[in-house]
């Protein structure tokens, strides 16, 4: 992996996508101290204050998968278990995982993914004589990008009730002050997306999710729980039961009624708040 660290930027996001139309690797990482125009999914906003939080995303230009929109979801899944796996090493607490992708401590969110299929631009490269990325990984890139809250405080009034950040997850632990100020950004960072290549590769083997589903569903704080599916013909009511192969949500709607939905295509939340 090619590490690159910035003071401050737009959004992670947009800097990888800047740096992919200038022909930067497969597995290039970008970190900022902080975000002026951090997104989320759906199209929130999300805050990176300097100093207390981590915004890093990801390039990947898989070789062995036609991407589709479809297989994003997957993808994002993945990024949730590596994820989940720096932040327990750091902080010596369980973590969670709410439907698809967010990482939990204290049932409240301590962590976003957005996971962003894009396109080259028909003139990249144009300026250059080397075509070998272009024509090793086609048109088509990957972004990934993750926010956590590490030491962060305060929240705007909208999610406090929600959100959470790995220092007062640990104070509500009864950790020590030296555990807490042990806690790195650069080293989460590191651990994060050497989980990261691990899990992606090997979901590349197969392109399912069948190795990790176990692992996944061992942390899913949604599992057998009532919850309330908000999808684009209205909601309702269903049991969550799990996940399949491709990462979609199995529900149970009445009796003896299955569904498999898709992140893409509904929200989920608990009947009374957040989970």
């Amino acid at each position: 992996m090619r590490y690159i660290f910035l003071d401050e930027v737009d959004s992670t996001n947009n800097e990888i996508k800047r740096l992919a139309e200038k022909g930067y690797e497969d597995m290039t990482v970008v970190s900022a101290d902080s975000q002026t125009a951090g997104r989320g999914r759906l199209g929130h906003s999300w805050t990176s204050p300097k100093g207390t939080s981590i915004a890093t995303s990801i390039l990947i230009r898989p070789e062995k998968l036609d991407i589709k929109m479809t297989q994003l979801p997957r993808i994002t899944i993945l990024t949730a278990v590596a994820v989940l796996d720096a932040i327990e090493h750091a902080t010596g607490l369980t973590a969670g995982i709410k439907w698809p992708n967010d990482v939990l401590l204290h049932d409240k969110k301590v962590c976003g993914i957005l996971t962003e299929l894009c396109f080259m631009p028909k003139d990249a490269f144009a300026h250059q004589s080397d075509y070998s990325i272009l024509h090793k990984a086609g048109n088509k890139y990957i972004v990934i990008g993750i926010g956590i809250n590490v030491t962060v405080r305060d929240f705007p009034d909208e999610i406090k009730d929600m959100a959470t950040s790995m220092s007062i997850a640990m104070e509500q632990a009864g950790k020590s002050k030296e555990e807490i100020e042990k806690l790195s950004r650069r080293s989460i960072i590191e651990n994060v997306w050497t989980n990261f290549s691990y899990y992606y590769h090997e979901f590349l083997k197969t392109g399912n999710l069948n190795f990790i589903k176990k692992k996944y569903e061992s942390r899913l704080v949604n599992i057998g729980r009532m919850v309330k599916v908000e999808d684009p013909n209205g909601e309702y009511e269903a049991k969550a039961l799990g996940i399949d192969y491709a990462g979609k949500l199995l529900i149970e709607v009445g009796e003896d009624e299955y569904r498999a939905i898709d992140s893409g295509e509904v929200h989920v939340r608990g009947l009374y708040g957040y989970v």
